[in-house]
């Protein structure tokens, strides 16, 4: 056994970063331990490799192929934040990611897509705007009594598109422990969180911000497809796909995004126009004190309505599309001036949760 073991990692002496990133990534890390220094080393050569060649050829047979199926439909989105989609999967390092196994380029599966746009579903149904019998079509069932359907929509992965991002779709990224002992040995054995714990930095791959991926939808005819596919854009950019969507990861716009400008006004005015099919208990908060938080870049709002004090938020993704859209002076109010803004603002209620959508300045 020492000998294959042997034979199979001089094989990989010769592999180089771009050639295969999940091989890599399972296969290739040269040390493990509490400094990560092995995973670090690994993630550098991940962020600066560019997809092979071989993977542009095989993106453009896949669209040709989508294309010749009936009523399917393509569009493109593009990331406004990292994306990290399976960081749950199992994994030499300690956290992982989706990558398509042939290819490792990343890839968002279609289950996962599948599993967004019921979300949104389930929003739709709660609002009275999408009834149980058109849920099931769109998505299958299965009951208890032995019936069952397949949906009337089939969800394919969405493919990274190696036009964006100069072809290089990988960042390292990282998530600090600030209490390690407390969480690994549960606190109840005499490890507590206090300012004096060493933070634990943990390096993790995502997705870069400005990648584009290809989305493929095919349903039974064009007026379900063509609602699956706006139930679809709303969800990945009001909901988020992946890992971490609460702090800000996993959303994307309708379209293509100018990555040298970052055009953040272009995705502002996307989402602006896009159809919103689970928003829509709007309010209009008049009057109130806008307030911008740089350490955990999101805007808070707050009012006061029968006696009750009521807070709506907008998290780092949707911030930075909020305050691409305000005019120069009031927008540098808020990230350079006193953190404040009057202004009138449109809230989203979603359940218990209020969401800033639009910010109207007063002064």
């Amino acid at each position: 056994m020492p000998e294959v073991i042997s034979a199979r990692r001089k094989a990989l002496e010769h592999l180089q970063a771009g050639q295969h990133s999940g091989l890599l990534l399972n296969r290739y890390l040269s040390q493990h331990d509490d400094t990560h220094d092995g995973a670090k080393e690994l993630y550098k050569q991940l962020q600066d490799a560019a997809v092979p060649g071989v993977y542009r050829l095989a993106f453009q047979r896949w669209k040709v192929a989508l294309q010749q199926l009936p009523h399917v439909r393509l569009f493109t989105a593009t990331a406004v934040s990292p994306i990290a989609v399976g960081l749950g999967n199992e994994s030499v390092l300690e956290v992982g990611l989706t990558l398509h196994h042939t290819y490792g380029t990343p890839v968002i599966p279609g289950s996962a897509l599948k599993g967004l746009c019921r979300r949104g579903a389930l929003l739709l149904k709660q609002q009275g705007r999408l009834h149980e019998e058109a849920s099931k079509a769109l998505f299958g069932y299965s009951e208890q009594s032995g019936e069952s359907s397949t949906g009337y929509v089939t969800f394919w992965d969405a493919w990274y598109d190696p036009d964006s991002v100069g072809g290089k779709p990988f960042h390292r990224d990282v998530v600090t422990v600030h209490h390690p002992d407390y969480y690994s040995k549960r606190g109840g054995e005499g490890h507590y969180p206090t300012d004096f714990d060493d933070p634990n930095p943990v390096p993790f791959l995502v997705v870069k911000k400005g990648a584009r991926f290809l989305f493929a939808l095919q349903a039974v005819d064009e007026a379900w497809g063509q609602f699956a596919q706006k139930l679809m854009e709303w969800c990945l950019q009001n909901l988020g796909v992946g890992a971490k969507t609460n702090a800000g990861y996993g959303f994307l716009v309708p379209g293509k995004v100018d990555e040298q400008n970052k055009s953040l006004s272009s995705a502002s005015s996307t989402m602006q126009a896009q159809p919103t099919p689970a928003a829509s208990n709007r309010e209009l908060w008049q009057n109130v004190t806008v307030v911008y938080n740089p350490g955990q870049r999101n805007l808070q709002v707050q009012r006061q309505n029968q006696g009750k004090t009521e807070g709506a938020s907008a998290d780092e993704s949707r911030t930075k599309v909020l305050l691409a859209a305000l005019p120069s002076p009031a927008r540098d109010k808020l990230t350079q001036g006193k953190r404040r803004l009057l202004a009138d603002v449109e809230v989203e209620v979603s359940g218990n949760r209020r969401f800033i959508v639009k910010i109207t300045p007063k002064e």
